[in-house]
């Protein structure tokens, strides 16, 4: 059964030349989209895609100081003051104060799918950066489809060919559940 999945990861960035997720997105086997780590990017992906929808998507991004994969339960309504590629700032703020504080992902079926298992460990704190942003957005504009975000490594952390493994462990148990 084919897995009915929109998956994106994002392109360079500061010390990230080559962005994991990126190969990754690129790698996976499914539908897939580069997000430029811009706020109007992601805000013009989001926009575009509301229009028609995915049933699922799911968002990656690096974690500088991460080790594994992080599957992130909740999206935080917060930005912070770092510039994006563009030299842009959107923050320190909310990214929209008439929302709640907090969205939870609603790909993951189910709490002990992100318990750690060696390959991923589960997170509440997917930054105040465009990880963030990209996910919280997307809870936000697509309430009727399944959303998640998964942060990676860097390459030096976990190798590209680990990740991809990892990543197909996590998209195999989303076909299952």
């Amino acid at each position: 059964m084919p897995l009915d999945i929109l998956v994106t990861g994002f392109g360079p960035f500061g010390g990230f030349g080559e962005n994991p997720s990126q190969a990754l997105a690129e790698r996976c086997g499914l539908p897939y989209e580069v997000l430029e780590v811009s706020f109007r990017a992601v805000d013009a992906f989001v926009d575009r895609i509301a229009a028609e929808p995915p049933d699922r998507i799911l968002l990656m991004g690096v974690a500088g100081g991460a080790a594994r994969l992080r599957i992130e339960w909740v999206a935080q309504n917060r930005v912070g003051a770092h510039p994006d590629v563009r030299g842009e700032v959107y923050g320190p703020s909310p990214i929209d104060p008439r929302r709640p504080p907090n969205l939870a992902a609603t790909l993951w079926p189910h709490e002990p799918f992100g318990q750690p298992c060696g390959l991923w460990e589960p997170s509440v704190d997917a930054g105040t950066y465009l990880c963030n942003y990209a996910f919280f957005r997307a809870l936000e504009a697509l309430p009727d489809t399944r959303t998640g975000f998964l942060h990676v490594p860097p390459t030096d952390a976990l190798p590209l060919d680990a990740q991809l493994a990892a990543l197909g462990r996590v998209l195999e148990a989303l076909r299952s559940s």
